[in-house]
């Protein structure tokens, strides 16, 4: 490999589904209706879903909160704290930014120690739109584990 390129490893449709499936079943547990977007390590969408009864604009909320959480590499739940270090023209600035979701339900997907994609959770409260992203990042975990 060129010292100049560089490769990144996304997660594919197939694990995906499985990530989307895991949520699914965290929301429908807790009586929630979400919408839920998977997205690749650069942010593009692989997989979605819209639970009936889930509010409209929580598609585009969720999608936000993916792209958010693959391009940073942390949950959008951690912006609170990182922001309070931060001047006020970051803590002003950075939530006016297009696409950015800076508020729980997007998590992250690593393997290897680097961002692989990410799930972004819209349309129930913050906790249970994170409690939902987090049993997709745990399938996730489980099915890469070695062994």
């Amino acid at each position: 490999m060129n010292a100049l390129l560089r490769t990144q490893t996304h997660l594919g449709l197939a694990l995906a589904m499985q990530a989307l499936q895991a949520a699914l079943d965290a929301a429908a547990e807790q009586g929630a209706r979400v919408s839920i977007q998977v997205v690749d390590a650069a942010g593009l969408p692989i997989h979605s879903a819209h639970m009936d009864g889930a509010p409209g604009p929580s598609r585009a909320i969720a999608l936000n909160k993916a792209v958010t959480a693959a391009g940073f590499g942390i949950a959008t739940s951690a912006w609170q704290e990182r922001l309070e270090g931060c001047s006020a023209a970051v803590r002003q600035g950075l939530p006016l930014q297009p696409g950015m979701a800076l508020f729980g339900g997007g998590e992250p997907f690593h393997h290897q120690g680097r961002v692989i994609g990410a799930i972004g959770i819209s349309g129930a409260s913050e906790r249970l739109d994170g409690l939902c992203a987090r049993a997709a990042v745990e399938r996730v975990a489980e099915l890469l584990a070695p062994g």
